[in-house]
């Protein structure tokens, strides 16, 4: 048996850490296959709290991905804050949206972080609210069963009229995006999966209704992003003309 393809994510690794304009949307990639080496410089970040909570995974990979994760959203978030990563502090909202505590709660940054297997992904704006979802593309055996609890009425009628070959990349698109704007709205899964309707084919990323709230779908937007081959991501942010950067974490 051949042994898996390592991971590679095609976004550019900057020479010098971006600034963040007021218009702008950074994505950022951090890929979790790290050696074990990085894992133990990767610990040394985590606060007392995220310590425990690492030591409390019960296999190496699933504590490898929250150690790398949890490190590396501290170090972004702490170049643009210009503090240090063992000081930023956290804190979340009444539907568990994490945000920044003090200090750093009058900062202005706003971030979104989502991971599968091994990508992560982390968004960040100043005063512009975001969610973002990231999914591995894998066989699910009970599909059926999650579209029928999961998805409207709606979205069940146009996955139905896919080719069945492009049902199982359709599912996880929509389910990325859904994901990414209940985020964006706060509520978390709180709201329902299903009352959040969104196109389901690659490349075409619509929200088409937002039960009880009818003037969401225009006042929100979403893109496609595609950090790693397997992977589908979204990102939804308000509408309007803020300009997206995507970018490759240091491994």
């Amino acid at each position: 048996m051949e042994p898996p393809t390592p991971l590679a994510c095609s976004w550019p690794l900057p020479t010098q850490f971006p600034a963040l304009s007021g218009s702008a949307v950074h994505v950022w990639c951090v890929l979790l296959d790290v050696p074990e080496s990085a894992v133990g410089e990767a610990f040394g970040v985590l606060s007392a709290e995220e310590r425990i909570e690492a030591e409390r995974f019960r296999t190496d990979e699933l504590r490898r991905r929250f150690v790398v994760r949890r490190a590396r959203l501290r170090e972004l978030l702490a170049r643009y804050l210009e503090a240090s990563p063992r000081a930023v502090c956290f804190d979340r909202g009444a539907f568990g949206k994490p945000a920044l505590a003090a200090p750093w709660s009058g900062s202005r940054l706003q971030f979104s972080t989502s991971d599968s297997a091994d990508v992560g992904l982390v968004a960040v704006a100043i005063d512009i609210a975001l969610g973002i979802d990231v999914e591995r593309i894998r066989l699910i055996p009970d599909l059926e069963d999650m579209v029928r609890r999961f998805f409207a009425a709606g979205e069940k009628e146009a996955l139905g009229r896919l080719p069945e070959s492009g049902r199982l990349e359709a599912f996880f698109h929509g389910w990325s995006r859904k994901e990414a704007l209940l985020k964006a709205l706060g509520t978390g899964l709180s709201l329902g999966l299903d009352r959040v309707v969104v196109s389901l084919t690659p490349d075409d990323p619509r929200i088409l209704a937002v039960e009880g709230s009818p003037e969401s779908a225009g006042r929100w937007h979403l893109d496609d992003l595609y950090p790693a081959a397997g992977f589908a991501a979204a990102l939804a942010r308000p509408a309007g003309p803020h300009r997206l950067e995507c970018f490759r974490c240091p491994r």
